[in-house]
């Protein structure tokens, strides 16, 4: 099989075969690829439910139904992209930093000639090593960040790295411009009246769940289009959506988008300058009926479209 050339339904049906990612072929080469899934199954980083180690398993599973053409943006992203499955880093269980390393010596060289990884975690934790691979190719990178959380706190158990701290490590190394960059979604009890203060403070901008729902999807994706300019890096944990919608997650808060809101949301991404993009936190011992993970493989199919639609 070619880069971008799924396996056939009406020959093979959707149930059959070894799960890749849309029935992708699974390899290494990399001639004529544009964009590629990369699973990180890494969750040592979490502070509350584990599982989303499995979330790359679950996400390629849920994805057998994914077709080649997408009728809402006019396109067929995969072989557009000439999209493959680059299998899994192989990460170090119960080493955090080592796995760092790991996770940035594989996708070193794919950033070098310019392809997309289209990441999928693990916990957020994950988005430190590979935004350090990233920003040795493209320098300091806007942020586009769906989720209930900031993840821009300083530390947890006076510990430096886990999926909490991701942002505000990366600010730190100045992977990313805060300038440029947004929080989408915020919401939830926090631990006292400084959070909302202290990303103001670091220059980031600011979408919280409350303000979205008052403004709709449509402003916020015009927010969107007007902070990240540049090269831009999106990461989507998977708990910016409501849990009713998308049950199987670490750390779950209510109040979050439908699974419509963030369908568009991800969609608003076409036309930006996107080097990178990962969807973390799926932990499916916690989903109900796969509806987690299908979502989260669909998000990934629409940010491809995005990205083949910027591409034209």
């Amino acid at each position: 099989m070619l880069p971008g050339q799924q396996i056939d339904p009406l020959s093979s049906p959707r149930f059959s075969q070894i799960a890749t990612f849309a029935r992708l072929p699974i390899i290494r080469d990399l001639n004529g690829v544009k964009a590629l899934f990369v699973g990180i199954p890494f969750d040592d980083g979490t502070t509350f439910r584990t599982g989303s180690r499995f979330g790359p398993r679950a996400v390629r599973e849920a994805s057998r139904l994914l077709r080649r053409y997408n009728p809402f943006l006019d396109v067929m992203p995969f072989e557009k992209l000439g999209m493959i499955d680059y299998g899994d880093v192989d990460v170090v269980p119960g080493y955090i930093e080592d796995t760092y390393g790991k996770v940035q010596t594989a996708l070193t060289p794919v950033f070098s000639v310019d392809i997309v990884p289209i990441v999928c975690g693990g916990d957020h934790s994950i988005s430190l090593p590979v935004l350090r691979a990233a920003s040795k190719r493209h320098g300091k990178l806007a942020l586009v960040h769906y989720d209930a959380h900031s993840d821009c706190w300083d530390e947890f158990f006076g510990k430096k790295y886990n999926h909490g701290t991701a942002f505000k490590r990366a600010l730190d190394e100045q992977l990313i411009d805060a300038s440029r960059s947004i929080h989408i979604g915020l919401r939830g009890s926090v631990y006292d009246g400084s959070d909302m203060k202290n990303l103001r403070e670091m220059g980031f901008s600011i979408v919280t769940m409350k303000e979205s729902a008052d403004i709709g999807v449509d402003e916020v994706s015009k927010r969107i289009r007007e902070v990240a300019r540049g090269y831009t890096y999106v990461s989507l944990d998977i708990d910016a959506v409501d849990p009713a919608y998308a049950p199987g997650t670490g750390v779950p808060e209510v109040g979050g988008f439908t699974s419509r809101e963030i369908l568009e949301l991800v969609r608003a991404l076409e036309g930006l300058a996107v080097i990178g993009f990962d969807l973390v936190e799926v932990s499916p011992l916690y989903d109900s009926s796969e509806i987690t993970a299908l979502l989260a493989s669909n998000l990934i199919y629409e940010f491809c479209s995005a990205l083949a639609k910027s591409r034209q």
